[in-house]
């Protein structure tokens, strides 16, 4: 009797919590609903009242949780305490419910979560970031995503951990025009995926020849787990995916805001998150400790042969081409074969990454192996670590300066020289001039460079902007060829013709680029199509050369350009020009260019000092 009265006294005891707990939170719900923590659990943005940026209505229990953080947690309330198994979908939702006297702790065996969190075992997270890779549009700014780590002897091997990725869910067979298309105005849906880290190193580091920078998080378990629940509720959940905001990085910065409550890591990128700055962003914050850099195959391959004789080159090419089996009359020496016999080895294996795998390839890839592997001290040259991408200059830019033109004949408007004052805004991001401190080499990539002018009598004009100037210098050596491109699309004023037209242009140029003089000369045939009001035909097609030597530097870049293009009868036009810039420091820059113009309409030089500030 004495059981069942203490039995009673019990339920009536939770029965009256559970009321006071429900008038409690009726009177205080919406101040509950407009915490940080709900909002960033629901993806709403912080600085403004706009929806949630996920965009997917099965995130959502209320019909309209999107647009309202109050009615999700009425509903989410409302939904738990009628079916109890909907704990398990949300685990982080419940958790910050609990934790808010919102709702009461529920004995949930949740047995489909709790297997694949046993899976992972996380015990450390990572932010890996992808260095840019201009072959590609989804990839010309970079690329990050989050390493998982597993605990235990499993932890000690980054190739046993997984990688969390966002990214848009491309259709096969998408071409790069559409993808830049539908990339920008949210085009296609995005969605979180884990995949074992191994695939993600072989995609970057040996594929696509890009350094990788891995930044271990100081996340604690409690973090860490709050974290890994939070995606666990994201699984299958479509978010519009934007290239330049609402992408890869932006999301990632979502995940640790909730792992760490009170962080404000999106609030800088509404309007664009360039990957770079993020993980700037991330380390600002105080959430990262060691760093560790991971360099492509190709550059490895490089630093090894770089080590290498003339003789020793053409040897591991004849041994990679299978044209010589071994090294014992050519009188190196056990290292130097060693060395050879590596080389050989990695500079075949990088020429298969794509190629099929055959018995007679297998054979020579471990023919060469044992010979580098061959008893001895020899240990291959390690590449050694550049400055990191987040110490090196933000990606958008002001720039202030002044210019001179004098004219061999009458210029524009019967001057005889022009002086003007030009303020300039780019975007994004790097040009080849800027520092070079973490940033690939030989990687130009504006987007949205804009440039006015104010010139007397004419008054403030606009001078040129480009929507897109892409450049890729990548040298040519005994191994490999690639091919150098570049491509420009915009608006230019020609500011020394006689009625000084703004001009739309494409320029588009393909060649080679070779090692000159401690930087690199380069060789490009080039097309360009220009509209032009003043020509009696507007449209026209312009073949041209372009020519020049590129030096870079952390403090000091300089670069001499030649370009060349046939109008056929609007005659001919010849640039050279002399440009250098110096870094005062990460993120102010001196640029001085000389220039000599020998146009249809006239010779002309001149000169232009600007002072450029990045932020």
């Amino acid at each position: 009797m004495r059981a069942k009265l203490k039995q009673a006294l019990t339920i009536l005891l939770g029965m009256y919590a559970s009321s006071a707990l429900f008038a409690a939170t009726t009177e205080s719900l919406q101040a509950y609903a407009a915490e940080p923590q709900w909002r960033a659990l629901l993806h709403f943005p912080k600085s403004s009242t706009g929806p949630s940026y996920v965009d997917d209505p099965r995130f959502f229990l209320a019909e309209t949780g999107r647009s309202s953080p109050l009615a999700e947690l009425t509903e989410t309330l409302a939904a738990f305490s009628a079916e109890p198994s909907l704990r398990c979908r949300y685990p982080a939702r419940e958790q910050w419910l609990v934790e808010k006297k919102l709702l009461a702790p529920a004995a949930q065996h949740c047995d489909e979560y709790r297997q694949w969190r046993d899976k992972l075992n996380v015990d450390a997270v990572v932010l890996v970031l992808a260095s840019s890779y201009l072959n590609s549009p989804s990839s010309m700014y970079g690329h990050t995503f989050l390493r998982l780590d597993p605990a235990g002897e499993r932890g000690d091997s980054d190739f046993l951990s997984y990688a969390l990725n966002f990214g848009a869910n491309i259709p096969p067979g998408e071409n790069d025009l559409l993808y830049a298309y539908r990339g920008l105005f949210g085009g296609y849906p995005g969605l979180f995926s884990m995949q074992p880290y191994y695939q993600k190193i072989q995609e970057y580091t040996r594929l696509e020849n890009r350094d990788m920078w891995e930044y271990r998080l100081t996340l604690a378990d409690e973090e860490i787990e709050r974290l890994l629940s939070h995606v666990w509720e994201l699984r299958n959940v479509n978010f519009d995916y934007f290239f330049f905001d609402e992408n890869c990085s932006y999301r990632l910065l979502e995940l640790l805001e909730v792992a760490r409550p009170g962080l404000d890591l999106t609030s800088p990128f509404e309007y664009a998150a360039m990957p770079v700055d993020t993980v700037r962003e991330v380390v600002d914050a105080g959430l990262v400790g060691q760093v560790d850099y991971r360099p492509s195959k190709r550059l490895e391959l490089d630093t090894l042969t770089a080590a290498l004789s003339a003789e020793q080159k053409v040897w591991v090419r004849q041994l990679a081409d299978g044209e010589r089996e071994d090294l014992a009359d050519t009188g190196l020496d056990a290292d130097a074969q060693r060395a050879t016999y590596l080389a050989a080895y990695r500079y075949l294996r990088y020429r298969l990454n794509t190629a099929p795998r055959t018995t007679e390839m297998a054979a020579r890839s471990l023919r060469l192996l044992r010979g580098a592997r061959k008893p001895g001290g020899f240990s291959a040259p390690v590449v050694s670590t550049p400055p990191r991408p987040e110490r090196g200059h933000r990606t958008s830019m002001l720039g202030l300066g002044v210019g001179y033109r004098e004219f061999s004949e009458q210029g524009p408007a019967g001057n005889e020289a022009l002086e003007y004052v030009d303020l300039n805004w780019r975007i994004s991001y790097h040009d080849a001039l800027d520092a070079m401190a973490g940033y690939p080499e030989g990687a130009s990539l504006v987007m949205g460079n804009l440039a006015l002018r104010w010139q007397d009598q004419e008054g403030v004009r606009l001078q040129r902007f480009d929507l897109v100037d892409i450049r890729s210098l990548s040298p040519r050596g005994e191994f490999f060829s690639p091919i150098s491109w570049q491509v420009q699309l915009g608006l230019e004023r020609l500011d020394d013709a006689p009625s000084q037209p703004l001009v739309a242009q494409i320029n588009a140029s393909g060649g080679g680029t070779w090692p000159v003089m401690k930087g690199v000369a380069y060789l490009m045939p080039a097309l360009r199509f220009e509209y032009n009001a003043d020509f009696r035909e507007d449209w026209r097609l312009a073949p041209g050369i372009n020519i020049g030597q590129l030096w870079q530097g952390t403090k000091y870049s300089a670069e001499i350009a030649g370009q060349w293009q046939d109008f056929s009868g609007a005659g001919d036009r010849k640039v050279l020009k002399l440009s250098g810039n110096y870094a005062w420091s990460a993120d102010s820059s001196l640029r001085l260019s000389i220039d000599y113009r020998d146009q249809p309409w006239g010779h002309s030089h001149g000169v232009a000092l600007s002072w450029r500030q990045h932020f």
